[in-house]
């Protein structure tokens, strides 16, 4: 389980730590407040898998970059494309690691010091130099990008404590500086087992291979499909749950609704909230299926309220719960919802959810110098900040329009 992470550079965040993560962990705050960007920095972290080696005549450095997620997409052109970018591996000029997606290789970094204890490194952008690969580091050597940014503090960690992130796509760094770098520690998911979900994901077709691999691998898993779907939505009418490629795509399958007594509907032809929860329920029973010790899973989730009422997205969270509180796989939410931190509260004080396994973090960004802070909350500050009528969303005092006074007339 992730336990804290620590950014430098990275897109708007200039420098932020957070820790105390636990099993579900609750991001609120304004807006651009960093919830994305934490999820997406979890996310590329996650999500390297293929082995590699920093080295020179000094110092080796063992290494893991970009591998491939829970749906089998390349983890930096989902972020890219979530912000309207095409990653360098798309461009002429460039190439990104995963294009090239080597089982092993070595990158050659230039001017190097001995580096004590070795670190753990991921996720680079490269351009092929035949017959070697070089790092592009700008104008810092990895010892002045590295190093210094973090201190003692954090490098006197064994290295198996800490998984560090390296990050060379200009577009995604802190005002495009070109470099970015973050320390996340605790045990790292399984890049297979990495599952994100925004609202991009909603109106996208599922990979067909993914499709075809789970229905090898995962038992009984479009029926559980649809008994989630239909105790969420509760749905009186019979129905089963079934895929076909795109016709226009054969990499793409599409999810169907089939009602016993009625023609079979594309999920896509439901309304938003319905096509919302069921291409999240999709690969993440999944992953409740596959995730284990040894190769745990982690489900980072952004705005879960989109497109549902209020009474069903309480439903939503239960069934999310009910698929992953047993099961290694941490939660990550990023959210603007009070009822979403009121749901979540209500279960722990329920019992349905135990106490230390729910955090609730308040983020602030300063949009001048890019620093991040926090505050966080445990189930007993929420349930005192939710009895006082506070609302943990936000910093400094605000009057929500959901609390309402009457004043009797005297006369």
């Amino acid at each position: 389980m992730i336990e804290s992470i620590h950014i430098k550079n990275f897109r708007g965040i200039q420098d932020g730590k957070i820790d105390k993560f636990s099993k579900i962990n609750l991001l609120v705050g304004p807006n651009n407040s960093g919830k994305t960007t934490l999820l997406e920095a979890l996310y590329l972290t996650n999500t390297h898998s293929n082995k590699a080696v920093f080295e020179s005549e000094a110092f080796g450095y063992r290494s893991f970059m970009s591998g491939r997620d829970l749906l089998g997409n390349d983890p930096i052109d989902v972020i890219c494309a979530k912000h309207l970018k095409r990653s360098s591996s798309n461009l002429p000029e460039g190439s990104m690691i995963k294009s090239w997606n080597p089982s092993s290789f070595t990158l050659t970094l230039s001017n190097p010091s001995v580096l004590e204890p070795p670190c753990k490194v991921a996720s680079c952008s490269i351009t092929e130099n035949k017959p070697e690969l070089k790092v592009h580091l700008g104008s810092n050597n990895i010892e002045d990008f590295f190093l210094p940014s973090f201190g003692d503090f954090e490098i006197g960690h064994k290295a198996e404590d800490a998984l560090t992130t390296l990050l060379w796509e200009t577009q995604l760094t802190y005002y495009q500086s070109g470099e970015a770098t973050w320390v996340t520690r605790g045990v790292k998911p399984c890049a297979g087992n990495t599952l994100f979900y925004d609202v991009t994901s909603s109106l996208s077709h599922l990979p067909f291979e993914f499709f075809r691999r789970m229905l090898n691998i995962v038992p009984g898993w479009t029926h559980k499909i649809a008994s989630s779907f239909e105790r969420i939505f509760q749905l009186k009418r019979k129905f089963n749950v079934t895929f076909l490629q795109l016709q226009h795509d054969l990499s793409q399958t599409q999810g169907f609704i089939a009602p016993e007594d009625k023609i079979a509907l594309t999920i896509d032809d439901y309304g938003d909230g319905a096509r919302s929860a069921f291409k999240l329920l999709t690969p993440l029973i999944a992953l409740s299926e596959l995730a284990t010790e040894e190769k745990p899973g982690i489900f980072l989730w952004e705005e879960p309220e989109l497109f549902q009422n209020p009474k069903t997205i309480g439903r939503l969270l239960s069934e999310i719960v009910n698929l992953i509180k047993h099961k290694p796989i941490q939660l990550f939410i990023a959210s603007h919802n009070l009822d979403l931190v009121a749901h979540f509260t209500a279960m722990v004080l329920d019992g349905y959810i135990k106490s230390e396994d729910l955090m609730t973090f308040r983020l602030n960004l300063d949009e001048n110098t890019g620093q991040l802070t926090s505050s966080w909350f445990n189930v007993d500050n929420l349930k005192v900040w939710m009895e006082e009528g506070l609302d943990p969303r936000v910093w400094g005092e605000f009057k929500s329009p959901l609390h309402f006074s009457f004043q009797e007339d005297g006369e």
